[in-house]
């Protein structure tokens, strides 16, 4: 049988309205239905306290009521640019470290460890093996509970291009080969088609902006894309090569490393989002304590202060921003996880906070078609949802103060008082999931 939980008096970013509601409850119900395996999970009201006059009246003694005062509960948090199955350091030549087998468990865990840090969804940018698909159905055919996937299968590059030497890439040469690997990604149930269009830090001989596609291989995987009704995703590191994708009907920038004012223009003009990733030109420690090559560390270095500039005249400009890192989703980074770090990188690039959340929230749904059940606190939508201490459309750094993790209306921790769950609760008992490599042989 379904209950009711009561959230009271909590402040509330619900992803769509441009002011948080001050004294808000948020309503849901979450359980069994009569019908075997059914559930009855959603979002029953999310609002003002006074606008929901049935409460306390209509609470049963099956029902759980939960005070979050001093606590602001925003929808669960999206990366779009996660890669689950990242191995640091990039190495010179491609080699399948990990192998099938083991890259499948390390990237199931860290589906999970996203989830721990309130990261409700990840779009995978490129991987391989098709695990990424596997993970997906796994947790939509409720397997396990772990943050939903949007995959995008490998990623596809030229021969020789950018991350050739990394495994989560495939490589082809022509329009027809392009043409085929998108359609065999489609096939499998891809979200987005992943392409490399420019080169970037993961080889020493590629410049950041360096065009490694042709125009006619890039129309193929438009072409293709859209005639299933999905997107094509593009690394971008130069803002002629960005100009060109966008001009060839690309859907999704990622990174933009250096773009200039007309550009950003441009792509707000088409409606093209943009995911910048600032955390990976802004994780100088990280890089080093991950081993990572000299020249790669220097590169994403030097880029920094381009790259910051290139989001600000996205920002000025009006373009889409959605929220990605280039890491893993859960990675410590400077005091809290990959994700937040960026949603901080970006209020210091010129959002507000309240936009930074947006980009989190109901910018990066939309990106991913997953608006319609998710992305926003909304009633009948799925209740993927944060709390968290603070005010963070006034402070974005109270995004760190993660107090509370929901999805699909049910809850995975909490530290609030009146509801303390420990954060075992993903699939993996008596195990902090607070990061890793997982690479120590």
């Amino acid at each position: 049988m379904a209950r009711k939980t009561y959230l009271i008096h909590a402040r509330i970013i619900d992803g769509v309205s441009e002011q948080a509601v001050e004294d808000g409850i948020l309503v849901f119900q979450s359980g069994q239905t009569a019908q075997k395996g059914g559930r009855e999970d959603k979002i029953l009201f999310v609002g003002d306290m006074k606008d929901y006059p049935a409460f306390p009246s209509e609470v049963t003694g099956a029902d759980t009521v939960l005070d979050l005062t001093g606590y602001t509960l925003t929808p669960g948090l999206y990366n779009v640019h996660g890669h689950i199955g990242l191995t640091m350091p990039y190495k010179s030549y491609r080699f399948d470290e990990m192998g099938v087998a083991y890259r499948s468990l390390v990237m199931l865990r860290r589906a999970c460890e996203a989830l721990n840090c309130g990261i409700t969804t990840v779009r995978s940018a490129g991987g391989p093996d098709n695990i990424d698909y596997a993970i997906r159905d796994a947790v939509d055919n409720e397997m396990m509970m772990a943050s939903r996937i949007v995959p995008c299968g490998a990623l596809n590059i030229a021969v020789g291009g950018h991350a050739w030497n990394n495994y989560i890439s495939t490589m082809y040469n022509g329009a027809d080969q392009f043409r085929a690997a998108a359609r065999a990604e489609l096939a499998k149930g891809a979200q987005f088609i992943k392409i490399g269009l420019t080169g970037g830090a993961a080889s020493a001989n590629e410049g950041m902006a360096d065009k490694q596609m042709t125009d006619e291989e890039i129309e193929a995987v438009v072409e293709v894309a859209h005639s299933a009704g999905k997107r094509v995703a593009a690394h971008l590191g130069g803002d002629k090569p960005i100009q060109e994708f966008v001009k060839l009907g690309g859907d999704s920038v990622e990174h933009a490393y250096h773009m200039e004012w007309e550009t950003a223009c441009l792509m707000k003009e088409r409606g093209t989002f943009l995911v910048p990733t600032l955390s990976v030109t802004n994780c100088h420690h990280y890089l080093v304590g991950h081993g990572s090559p000299e020249f790669q560390v220097r590169k994403l270095d030097e880029t920094g202060e381009a790259h910051s500039q290139s989001i600000g005249n996205a920002i000025r400009a009006g373009v889409t921003i959605c929220v990605g890192t280039d890491l893993l989703p859960s990675d410590p980074i400077d005091g809290t996880n990959a994700t937040v770090r960026e949603m901080e990188l970006l209020v210091r690039a010129g959002l507000t906070p309240m936009q930074a959340i947006k980009a989190a929230t109901s910018n990066s749904a939309r990106l991913t078609d997953t608006i319609g059940f998710t992305g926003t606190l909304e009633a009948g939508k799925e209740g993927d949802f944060i709390a968290v201490k603070g005010a963070p459309d006034k402070q974005i750094s109270d995004m760190r103060n993660l107090s509370l993790v929901a999805k699909g209306c049910r809850l995975i921790w909490s530290s609030v008082p009146g509801l303390v769950l420990r954060r075992y609760n993903t699939g993996f008992p008596g195990m902090e999931l607070a990061g890793g490599t997982y690479l120590k042989w």
